[in-house]
């Protein structure tokens, strides 16, 4: 029978929606990936380049400079609200995460392709940033977390993410990172989220049910 894609994330929402909406994801699934799509998967390329750059450069801060500049000067000329919010987020996302991760030494890691297989369900878990900290693997995603967004949608979507890279990664829940670029707080993967396993076993099913 054939695999059913898609995204931790969108598994997450999947899971915590009620009837009408897990209908509407479902026939989200059906449809060829629209453009709309695909931009949202490349959101944060910007940021991520520029952060990759910044490690491999050795924590370079006039590169950084650089770049940040080069940002902001598109961000003047820019002449639509998405274009203008895109690089706001890609400005912030940069800015939080050097708040916090600019003066430690990372080794940037090619990012795994990863992902968790129940039943025809695939659940994709990539993580945004792939780093090797103090002989660790650490994955991190990157996001915005908007108001009356449920918590449980993170503590899924990593739980998702650590159980995809623990088949084929040597990771501790607390290696697989949610960062919040909005208000550069960072949500991790925990052991005590074991009976998640469980919850997305079932959601699998669920979903598998639908389509």
């Amino acid at each position: 029978m054939k695999t059913i894609p898609i995204s931790a994330k969108g598994f997450a929402e999947f899971v915590l929606a009620g009837p009408s909406r897990k209908a509407t994801i479902v026939r989200n699934i059906l449809k060829p990936k629209s453009k709309e799509a695909q931009v949202i998967v490349l959101y944060y390329a910007r940021a991520i380049r520029i952060i990759r750059l910044y490690h491999t450069k050795g924590n370079d801060g006039g590169y950084l400079k650089h770049e940040i500049h080069g940002l902001e000067k598109k961000l003047e000329a820019a002449t639509t609200n998405q274009a203008r919010a895109g690089l706001r987020n890609n400005l912030r996302a940069i800015r939080s995460y050097m708040d916090i991760y600019g003066n430690r030494k990372r080794k940037i890691v090619p990012r795994p392709r990863i992902y968790y297989t129940h039943g025809r369900v695939r659940l994709s878990a990539s993580p945004d940033l792939a780093v090797e900290e103090d002989g660790r693997l650490k994955l991190v995603k990157l996001g915005i977390t908007k108001e009356g967004d449920n918590p449980e949608l993170v503590r899924i979507m990593l739980r998702v993410i650590y159980q995809a890279a623990n088949a084929e990664y040597e990771v501790q829940p607390h290696d697989v990172v949610y960062f919040d670029v909005t208000n550069a707080v960072r949500r991790r993967s925990s052991t005590e989220d074991s009976d998640l396993a469980t919850t997305i076993d079932n959601g699998c099913d669920t979903l598998a049910g639908m389509v």
